[in-house]
């Protein structure tokens, strides 16, 4: 099931004699993104909605809150043609595709020694991402963060599977995406509750913290070398 950077990953793959690698029963390791791999505030987006739209921020705020929008995006309850849409229709201004892309992101700054990390956990174990997030955001990540698509496979979306974390469904629905024991699967969330849940379908999980907390629990799973 592997693809791109996964197959990079099997054929660079170089034997440790000091590697436990065969030993550890973790074979997929999912990053969150928001406050994980990268620091999320949606400030700046709703800022620049407001600006082009003429409405004040907590207009914008409530606007996009019609009808549960913003949550129902991330389930899957959208296409990015439908989000473009109904996007424009509740603040009464046209966004070009182009813009509203560069919005998505503009709520992400990638964390370098997290993302450091991750290419490190990378060179020993297929890593992906699995966020919460809607199909605008998958589309705007190649453009706008192309280090994230050149190193994590697979990168899985809530939308994709209809469900949120920490709904028990999505957890059950991407382990059999992926076609892993569940109890082979990690999971790194800053927020208790997918943890938590995630722990509960029987996966494997670190509650992240920082940056050097997950050094110290990964080094301690031997997938990265030890912590210093």
């Amino acid at each position: 099931r592997l693809h791109g950077a996964g197959q990079r990953w099997l054929a660079q793959l170089k034997p440790d004699p000091l590697d436990s690698f065969n030993a550890l029963p973790t074979s997929t390791v999912l990053f969150d993104l928001g406050n994980v791999l990268a620091s999320w505030n949606v400030a700046p987006r709703v800022e620049e909605y407001a600006r082009r739209s003429g409405l004040t921020e907590s207009e914008v705020l409530e606007r996009l809150s019609t009808d549960d929008f913003w949550i129902e995006t991330d389930r899957g309850r959208y296409s990015a043609d439908e989000m473009e849409m109904r996007i424009c229709e509740l603040l009464g201004e046209s966004f070009s595709r182009e813009e509203l892309l560069r919005l998505q992101a503009l709520a992400f700054t990638v964390r370098p020694e997290v993302f450091a990390i991750a290419k490190r956990v990378s060179e020993r174990r297929p890593t992906g991402i699995l966020t919460n997030n809607a199909p605008l955001l998958e589309e705007a990540l190649p453009i706008h963060f192309p280090e994230l698509v050149d190193t994590f496979d697979p990168i899985l979306f809530s939308f994709q599977f209809g469900h949120v974390k920490p709904e028990r469904a999505i957890f059950e629905a991407v382990q059999a995406h992926l076609g892993v024991p569940a109890n082979e699967i990690l999971l790194l969330d800053d927020t208790a509750g997918h943890v938590a849940a995630a722990s509960a379908s029987g996966w494997d999980t670190i509650h992240y913290q920082s940056a050097s907390q997950l050094r110290n629990s990964l080094a301690s799973r031997s997938l990265i070398g030890e912590a210093v």
